[in-house]
């Protein structure tokens, strides 16, 4: 029971709850205290993880190759070794090419004996005829640890190989004439038939030749020599009076002979002896035979003046008395001489022409590399402006391509003359 008391309009209950009662009102206000505030603070919700970044591959060059076969021969084990690869072919179809290659490497093993230290160590590898096999051959040098490549013979070897060359930082000097490739660590070290026509048309301006006429084979070759003839004329002073093509592919000669008639109709009949010159980039019979319609047709060597390149270098053609007086360029003939007596003591055989070029390429780079200081070689030491003194004389690179210093001969009864001498310094 319970009684209600009613004081000033006031109404509450009189009777005292029990402890149990209290407790029990206790726990509910509690637990509704507690729902209340479940359900007035909201749960902070956790974020997902971030999406992985993708991972990007880098492109692999398919050029990179990793030498995983460094060749270090027994007694070498423990020492820095600069390996340098030679790249020829060795196993060439052709008899002249396969002594090429042979001759190429007894070259390199002279300088190397002569000019090098233990620490070099050069390395042949078959090039063969084709570019895939100087790119087999490549690739096979560089795993063995290639620091260096000499070679190949052939342009299309050239072009497969530079791209791994400039990859794996491996300096290359191409034997080819092709310098399409010269660039970064591709050097160009032989003789070039630009170089040559420079040479012998500015020799032919100093000495008072007027015009300049080009009787070329048809191609890549002729097209380089009419080339650099055209702008040295230019820059000479010279009149150039053009270039006359011919199919060097006649057997018979005909296409020869007749652009010789041709020739000798537009330069004959001159006021002063020998101020016009014909430039012959030509050898052998064909020269011999061009030089014999062009006397015939009223063009002689008393007539006009010849001019001629490395090519010419060669007994039958010394000998041959329509050619007096007729001017061409060769390497340095008294560092050549004593190259070949070294070579034919050493090998009882004579070099080739090309020999030289194995031999420079060692004989320089083991001067700059001894005891297996890779680095001094670099592009700088390499391509000094003073340059070397070779087997034919003094060359040095410029623009990677070679630039060489060479005499000026005269054909004379029963062989030639200098006329002037190799340079011994190159002018800045």
């Amino acid at each position: 029971m319970s009684s209600i008391s009613r004081t000033e309009g006031l109404y509450f209950p009189t009777k005292i709850p029990s402890l149990k009662d209290a407790l029990g009102a206790s726990l509910c206000a509690a637990m509704l205290f507690g729902l209340a505030s479940c359900a007035s603070t909201p749960q902070t919700a956790v974020p997902p993880p971030p999406p992985p970044k993708p991972v990007v591959q880098e492109p692999v060059n398919p050029y990179l190759i990793k030498a995983t076969n460094r060749l270090t021969p027994p007694h070498t084990a423990g020492r820095k070794l600069v390996r340098v690869a030679l790249l020829a072919p060795f196993s060439s179809d052709n008899p002249a090419i396969r002594n090429e290659a042979q001759t190429l490497q007894s070259a390199a093993e002279l300088a190397l004996f002569e000019h090098g230290d233990a620490s070099m160590l050069l390395i042949p590898k078959d090039s063969g005829d084709t570019p895939e096999s100087a790119r087999d051959a490549a690739v096979d040098a560089m795993r063995s640890g290639a620091d260096f490549i000499l070679g190949p013979l052939f342009a299309s070897g050239v072009t497969a190989i530079a791209p791994y060359a400039r990859a794996n930082d491996v300096p290359m000097f191409s034997f080819s004439t092709d310098t399409s490739e010269a660039g970064r660590d591709i050097y160009v070290l032989t003789f070039l038939p630009e170089d040559e026509a420079r040479q012998i048309v500015r020799y032919a301006a100093e000495q008072g030749v007027k015009r300049l006429v080009v009787l070329a084979p048809e191609g890549r070759y002729g097209d380089r020599v009419a080339a650099a003839a055209r702008e040295t004329a230019a820059s000479a002073g010279l009149e150039f009076m053009g270039d006359e093509r011919y199919d060097p592919r006649s057997t018979s000669m005909t296409s020869a002979l007749e652009v010789a008639k041709r020739v000798a109709g537009r330069v004959s009949g001159g006021n002063a002896s020998r101020q016009t010159a014909v430039l012959i980039p030509e050898r052998g019979a064909m020269l011999r035979a061009i030089v014999q319609t062009l006397g015939q047709s009223g063009a002689s060597s008393r007539q006009v003046r010849y001019l001629g390149t490395g090519l010419w270098n060669d007994p039958d053609i010394l000998n041959d008395s329509r050619m007096i007086g007729a001017w061409f360029v060769t390497p340095d003939v008294a560092a050549r001489s004593a190259f070949e007596q070294r070579f034919s003591q050493a090998y009882q055989r004579k070099p080739t022409r090309l020999a030289g070029m194995g031999y420079d390429a060692t004989a320089m780079l083991a001067r700059m590399t001894r005891e297996g200081s890779k680095s001094g070689a670099s592009a700088r030491a390499i391509e000094a402006q003073d340059g070397f003194i070779g087997v034919d004389g003094l060359f040095r690179f410029r623009s990677h391509v070679v630039e060489r210093g060479m005499a000026v001969n005269e054909v004379v009864a029963r062989g030639s003359k200098v006329v002037q001498v190799a340079p011994k310094t190159f002018q800045k």
